[in-house]
């Protein structure tokens, strides 16, 4: 247990994953409103992400997708699960896809109107009518819900036949092995980086063997999981999160951002590729109001059985 915190953690001794055991006890809107998160806030946030680093992810992920799918993205459906300002939205749009998603919070479905003219849901997956699709996505978002396996089932329930799903979460990394086992001997002091991987915001950290386990329950087939070295938020405002002094933080931060950048950095996330069995119908050019969106966003805040936007 952290001292600062007073969290506890959790670990499956099978696969490896490691996870706030506290959670459940939360309890947890079902949107958050302009009141309480303004378009001026989630703004301010989505500036403190790494752009250049996103972008190359995403192109690698379409290219990806593109190739999973056959006959390639012109005219297939893609929806984003927690897709914040829509900003990977716009890009697949520009690839081909007919895009839509969805959020939680009412500030994102206007930020991503108002910066890429991208319509989004409002609401939790389970509770909106979502046309079948060929692709589903969800970047950092599994970590933020409540119920990953409801997710995850929802996620398989809305794809085609033979469509794909592409998700990325946090990874159990050698860094986390050794901070957990700090904290541990420490007897949960010592406890900052553990504190802000695994928290309210970060509920969990897969392994591969965890994650493709979780696919293949659901009934997910072809499942392929590899590690990663993303990291989509500045690291002068990651360290700042944890508590370092502003000054220190950004020295420190533009020291490691050249790190990352030149892949010298752990691979902290994991990104996954699986397949709904069954195959792929050619596609088709649907209507508009086919992927247009219905009244129902996931943000950094979470639904139990739901979805969250990344953190």
């Amino acid at each position: 247990m952290s001292r600062r915190t007073g969290r506890s953690n959790f670990r499956c001794r099978s696969c490896g994953l490691v996870g706030w055991s506290e959670r459940a006890e939360l309890v947890l809107p079902d949107t958050v409103s302009l009141d309480e998160i303004s378009v001026e806030d989630r703004a301010a946030w989505v500036a403190l992400k790494r752009n250049h680093a996103a972008e190359a992810a995403q192109a690698e992920v379409l290219d990806e997708l593109a190739a999973r799918l056959d006959g390639g993205p012109q005219d297939r459906l893609l929806y984003d699960i927690g897709t914040g300002d829509a900003q990977f939205l716009a890009v697949a749009r520009e690839r081909g896809f007919r895009v839509r998603g969805n959020d939680l919070m009412e500030a994102n479905v206007a930020l991503a109107k108002r910066s890429y003219d991208v319509e989004v849901d409002l609401g939790d997956l389970s509770t909106l009518d979502v046309p079948e699709q060929d692709a589903v996505t969800m970047w950092c978002v599994l970590a933020h819900v409540a119920e990953p396996e409801a997710l995850l089932q929802s996620s398989f329930d809305v794809l085609k036949p033979g469509g794909t799903l592409f998700l990325q979460t946090p990874r159990r990394s050698k860094v986390d092995t050794a901070a957990l086992a700090v904290t541990a001997a420490a007897r949960g002091r010592m406890s900052r980086w553990v504190d802000r991987r695994i928290a309210p915001h970060h509920w969990h950290l897969h392994t591969a063997e965890s994650m493709t386990a979780a696919l293949r329950a659901v009934g997910f087939v072809d499942v392929e999981v590899i590690p990663r070295a993303r990291y989509s938020l500045n690291s002068g405002a990651y360290l700042a999160s944890m508590g370092v002094p502003a000054r220190a933080a950004g020295a420190v931060g533009r020291a490691t951002d050249r790190f990352i950048d030149r892949g010298w950095a752990p691979r902290i996330v994991l990104e996954a590729y699986a397949r709904k069995p069954g195959k792929l119908a050619p596609a088709a050019a649907a209507p508009a109001s086919e992927q247009r969106p219905v009244d129902g966003a996931a943000g950094d805040v979470t639904k139990p059985g739901g979805l969250a936007a990344a953190g």
